[in-house]
């Protein structure tokens, strides 16, 4: 009997279906190297028990735990970020384990970072396969592997290291730290909450929630003729790509004044900001903005995501950097590597840089750096108490210049196929928090 994988394909709306479907034609002949391979989309999952029994082998129903047969096997194909939300609402729907697949296209191993850690804290077993670059052959065999043959089809998760013993200095910081919550969290950060009672009881922190009507008034105040708006764009206009226009820039660097006056009101120290807020009503990016505030000292960080500020705030107060809060881009096993990317990163880390639009929206002002290579260290501070940690060293090869992902972009190498394993295994969310290596030791575990 031949086998057969039914692949689920999810995807965002802010992404061109045609262009998702249209740049996979090397992974899906890949996968059709070793299973016949049937395209369906998550809709079918919930419409009733017809298109369940056509794509889940033994049939069943919404709610119940789904088998695979041993021939047969349905995978999500996370084809885009943003998809998390969509996944949640179906996964009642799949068979366990459950079995994703990504890769370095559209911010899609970002994704199934997520839904993986997600699907963790909920007890749900999962298999996370992340396609390279390169399709090469070893991934197909390995994927056939463990889809069909002898191995388990479920990862054992590694728990994270024990969260270090803060110094005396660290926590007088974070005792001090006030932090702006601009408009919530993206939605799409579905293991990415906090317990924001038991941080503050623990660290001191304060939270500030602030709306993102008191930003969006803050920016219509602003002038784009405002002399530190036009500072901004004399300084910079140099380094716009053709694509983009002076007007541009100055738009963005009202968003950057914006913000730094909103900080100055509230008297922030750091802030994480709902940036896909305010594309529509302010027409403009906050990449820029972030840039510049962690470099006068201000830790920024996108997307409401608290988990990924807190480690930035980390590597302030113990290593005292700015840092690269990156999503996980693609990767490759045979290489030790994953490729960071993000459309926004400290300008102090980079020794050059361009500034073409930001990549999702294509509109407004992000940011490619090239960042120095050289050791530097993986930081994360993740789970509802901030008490989960995960840190590991390696080396920044190379920069990359791939078009269908964020701006700036590195490509990471682990010491060893080991500690490439393990960052596989750790559960820590769709954002990851990348530094300089040199300098002291972390404080003891």
């Amino acid at each position: 009997m031949p086998n057969s994988i039914n692949l689920v394909i999810f995807s965002s709306s802010l992404h061109d279906h045609t262009s998702v479907i249209g740049s996979r034609k090397e992974l899906f002949e890949g996968i059709r190297r070793f299973a016949d391979l049937d395209i369906t989309y998550p809709s079918m999952l919930a419409s009733g028990r017809t298109a369940l029994d056509s794509l889940i082998d033994g049939g069943g129903c919404p709610g119940c735990e789904l088998p695979d047969s041993q021939h047969s096997k349905t995978i999500c194909f996370i084809a885009t970020g943003g998809t998390e939300e969509i996944f949640k609402d179906y996964v009642e729907s799949l068979p366990r384990p459950v079995l994703l697949l990504s890769d370095g296209l559209h911010n899609a191993f970002a994704a199934s970072f997520e839904i993986k850690t997600w699907l963790s804290q909920k007890g749900i077993a999962c298999t996370l396969f992340n396609a390279p670059l390169d399709y090469n052959p070893a991934f197909f065999e390995q994927m056939e592997q463990e889809l069909f043959g002898d191995s388990s089809s479920a990862d054992t998760l590694t728990a994270s290291d024990p969260l270090p013993a803060f110094p005396k200095n660290v926590m007088r910081a974070f005792e001090k730290t006030r932090i702006g919550l601009i408009g919530g969290a993206s939605g799409w950060l579905i293991s990415s909450g906090i317990d924001r009672e038991t941080v503050t009881k623990t660290y001191g922190v304060k939270f500030d929630d602030i709306t993102l009507s008191e930003l969006e008034q803050d920016f219509s105040a602003v002038s784009a003729s405002d002399p530190e708006v036009e500072k901004v764009g004399s300084r910079m206009d140099a380094y716009l790509t053709d694509d983009r226009t002076p007007a541009d820039l100055r738009e963005a660097a009202r968003m950057y004044v914006a913000l730094r006056r909103l900080c100055a009101r509230h008297a922030l120290n750091a802030l994480t900001l709902k940036c896909f807020g305010i594309l529509g009503s302010c027409r403009t990016t906050a990449c820029l903005a972030l840039a510049l505030l962690n470099d006068e000292g201000i830790i920024a960080g996108c997307e409401g995501d608290i988990p990924a500020l807190w480690t930035m705030l980390y590597v302030k107060y113990v290593y005292g950097q700015a840092a690269f809060m990156a999503n996980p881009a693609s990767s490759n096993r045979r290489e030790r590597t994953i490729d960071f990317a993000h459309c926004t990163i400290p300008l102090a880390m980079v020794h050059g840089f361009r500034l073409p639009s930001h990549f999702e929206s294509q509109s407004g002002i992000g940011i490619a750096g090239s960042v120095p290579s050289g050791r530097y260290r993986i930081v994360k501070i993740s789970g509802a108490r901030l008490d989960q940690f995960y840190e590991t060293e390696g080396d920044l090869i190379m920069n990359t210049n791939i078009p269908q992902r964020c701006r700036t972009q590195i490509r990471f190498r682990f010491a060893s196929e080991e500690e490439f394993d393990r960052f596989f295994r750790v559960s820590k969310g769709n954002h990851i928090i990348l530094c300089k290596a040199a300098g002291p030791a972390g404080p003891s575990r």
